[in-house]
């Protein structure tokens, strides 16, 4: 919903990989004379009238090669008259928790989270553009992924810079998902999404010191996903900060 009428209170892309190849880009890196890398988050709603253009926007930011951007569908409109198809309580918790951290308690939709950092109406394009500024920032982490034999191998350091414990999150995805919208809001509207998240997984903590992750092909074939994206985030769960670097794999990698 629009960030006026409906408000609550609550308490980088990486590149696209073939197969074997290997990524090592951080948010906020310069490398190679490459813009800034951003990660953006959207938290949507199939039953806010705002939310497609949000919707169409993260479509389109998400062929940008600087960005990752990703889609978390929650539950807080389902009231209204439409259960969103794709919401799932975590991805609402996350949100919460993002609204604690870095958004004034404030929870709406289209709300994006840029590079864990900062939050803006998920359709003003030029708040967009002025965080993934802002916001950019080289905290010293790495990660690599690199396809195996039965998964990915995941090289990651979350770097001596980092102000809090980072974590490797894993989030597999639906590259793209059409949902036609049969009452609410929005009844009557066909909507396409880009990087759905399906499900947040805590992969551990990490350090300062490069290690190895493995990634079994098992654990991100789940509830349709065709890919995956892997951050590195300052913070827990529960506590969201900064996203210190972040990798995108596509389908395409699974071969």
């Amino acid at each position: 919903m629009s960030f006026t009428r409906r408000t609550f209170s609550a308490f980088s892309l990486g590149a696209v990989f073939a197969p074997g190849s290997l990524v090592a880009q951080s948010a906020g890196t310069q490398q190679s004379g490459a813009l800034p890398l951003t990660v953006v988050e959207l938290f949507t709603s199939q039953g806010c009238s705002s939310c497609p253009a949000a919707d169409a926007l993260m479509l389109e930011m998400s062929k940008q090669a600087n960005v990752i951007s990703l889609t978390f569908p929650v539950e807080i409109w389902d009231y209204v008259g439409w259960k969103d198809t794709l919401a799932k309580p975590a991805f609402t918790k996350r949100q919460k928790a993002y609204a604690a951290m870095v958004a004034g308690k404030r929870i709406y939709t289209p709300q994006a989270i840029v590079n864990g950092r900062a939050h803006c109406v998920g359709s003003d394009i030029s708040a967009l553009t002025r965080l993934k500024t802002s916001t950019a920032r080289d905290a010293g982490a790495k990660l690599g992924v690199e396809k195996t034999a039965d998964g990915w191998v995941a090289t990651v350091a979350a770097g001596s810079d980092a102000a809090q414990a980072a974590r490797l999150i894993l989030l597999p995805l639906i590259s793209r998902q059409t949902v036609k919208i049969g009452r609410g809001e929005n009844s009557g509207r066909t909507v396409t999404y880009g990087n759905v998240v399906r499900e947040i997984v805590d992969l551990g903590v990490l350090g300062a010191v490069e290690r190895k992750v493995q990634i079994a092909a098992k654990d991100v074939v789940t509830d349709g996903a065709d890919g995956f994206a892997l951050l590195v985030q300052a913070g827990t769960t529960d506590a969201p900060a900064a996203v210190l670097t972040a990798a995108l794999v596509d389908s395409a990698s699974r071969s």
